[in-house]
């Protein structure tokens, strides 16, 4: 004989209760600890600076880097570097994001040209950059070309594979039922591919922003007639150190708001993907 036990069901939790998080998973913990490690990291430096347990003039102490923010950011060779820089960065980035992402998604659309083209990818993008600055200025000289050329060089492989890889990542069977229903190849780009590989190409782009700006800036601090990488190298021979390090804040500030910029316009463009 089979003897069953019979265990009391739990309780339905009443619909009005919402599990709250625990103290240390909500918001204003999180903030608060980050608030809290940036001070404590400022504070250390600043105790280590004073007291001689790390080289002032090569360390430089956050009090004297907040000065150097206030003499340098309004200064006119501040305003003038960072117009030289954000024209470079702006250039290479609408050119090589434009020009990377119409490649990506040409290869992840056509099997033959993927197949010819793809395998270069790899081994072209896997040149350091840096090593090529010294050969575009020998080509274009102390221009913003040669800051523009460096940067393109970069977005534009990192957004050809972020497109191609959006593009042969949408549901095949999605892919078939398009072509059953008739779609040619400019509607399936624009009703299927697109829509399903915007969210990924949008990764892409505020990942080769940062790129842009930093082939900009390596490529000025190897040679050029201006923009925050000379203002870098400058410093930096002088043993300024806490004006190099206003100089790093103003371009992790830069950085922070086009990947705010880049958040907002990304949810307002794929508002329709909230369920």
């Amino acid at each position: 004989m089979t003897i069953s036990t019979m265990r009391p069901a739990p309780a339905a939790t009443p619909a009005g209760n919402i599990a709250r998080p625990r103290a240390w998973q909500s918001r204003t913990f999180i903030n608060a600890a980050r608030v809290l490690i940036c001070v404590a990291f400022l504070a250390l430096w600043e105790i280590a600076s004073r007291q001689g347990w790390v080289e002032e003039t090569l360390f430089g102490r956050p009090s004297g880097v907040w000065t150097s923010m206030l003499e340098y950011l309004p200064s006119e060779r501040s305003l003038e570097s960072l117009r030289a820089t954000g024209a470079a960065v702006g250039v290479s980035f609408v050119i090589g994001s434009i020009s990377g992402t119409l490649a990506g998604l040409i290869l992840g659309l056509s099997p033959t040209l993927n197949s010819i083209f793809g395998p270069f990818l790899a081994p072209i993008n896997s040149v350091p950059r840096i090593a090529l600055a010294p050969l575009f200025i020998a080509w274009f000289g102390l221009t913003m070309t040669a800051k523009v050329v460096l940067a393109v060089s970069i977005v534009f492989f990192i957004l050809t594979e972020n497109a191609r890889s959006a593009v042969r990542s949408v549901d095949a069977d999605l892919m078939t039922m398009a072509r059953v229903v008739g779609l040619k190849r400019a509607s399936l780009l624009l009703k299927v591919v697109l829509p399903s590989a915007v969210p990924t190409m949008f990764a892409g782009l505020r990942l080769t922003f940062v790129y842009a700006l930093l082939g900009v800036v390596a490529s000025e601090m190897v040679a050029a007639t201006g923009g925050l990488g000379q203002d870098i190298v400058l410093y930096s021979s002088s043993y300024q150190i806490n004006t190099v390090f206003a100089i790093l804040v103003e371009l992790m500030a830069v950085a922070i708001v086009m990947n705010w910029l880049f958040n907002a316009a990304e949810r307002r463009l794929l508002v329709w993907q909230v369920s």
